[in-house]
């Protein structure tokens, strides 16, 4: 597998915040969003088997895995084997996807499915069927999670979350734009939409990356 870094550190967004966990990024992504951390979507990265993966998870007095990206789900064969092998040795597995690619094999092993559902802003976008389909079938363990930098993208992922009817959602504003929140938040009780709004904890701890 294509792996950018495994390290150790606290979740820094949506309902698991705070929370340790191991980090498995890897390497590629098919989007190009606009606030990206381009250095992770690239296909660059070190070839890693499953093997060494474990191994190097292993060496952490941790059993919270985050499969991150890029987009995890490009690797589809070799990721299936891989949360096959840490459910069998008893970790706990969170999976960042970017709501563009659905499979049902990988997410049935999964204990946290963390969706991204991509705003105007991005400039790119999800695939409106994978949500759907994923909230029919794994909504019981799925938070669907919106970036959002204006009141455009608010609009979006209100109609998006009332379509389809999601319950577990995350209102996180870009960090680029976090002076939004306030403005986010009338907008919320405004319309008494169930979310919760969540700034990235990464970025105030560190001014960078780690976390996520």
């Amino acid at each position: 597998m294509r792996v950018s870094e495994i390290f150790y550190s606290v979740e820094g967004e949506g309902i698991e915040i705070g929370r340790p966990e191991i980090f498995i990024r890897l390497a590629g992504c098919n989007l190009r969003c606009e606030w990206c951390d381009t250095e992770y979507a690239l296909g660059n990265g070190k070839e890693m088997s499953i093997g060494e993966i474990i191994q190097e998870v292993s060496k952490y007095s941790c059993k919270n895995v985050s499969i991150t990206g890029g987009e995890p789900l490009l690797q589809k064969k070799e990721l299936l084997e891989l949360v096959k092998q840490l459910k069998e040795s008893g970790y706990w597995i969170q999976i960042n996807t970017n709501g563009t690619i659905f499979d049902g094999d990988i997410f049935k092993h999964i204990d946290l499915i963390s969706m991204d559902c991509k705003c105007p802003s991005s400039r790119m976008k999800s695939d409106f069927e994978v949500l759907k389909k994923t909230k029919e079938l794994f909504n019981f363990k799925t938070q669907f999670k919106f970036v959002i930098s204006d009141e455009e993208d608010y609009e979006y992922a209100k109609k998006v979350l009332c379509s389809l009817n999601l319950q577990k959602v995350v209102f996180q504003p870009e960090w680029g734009r976090v002076n939004f929140a306030g403005k986010l938040v009338d907008l919320i009780k405004k319309d008494g939409l169930n979310v919760r709004l969540i700034i990235q904890q990464q970025k105030v701890i560190w001014g960078g990356k780690r976390g996520v």
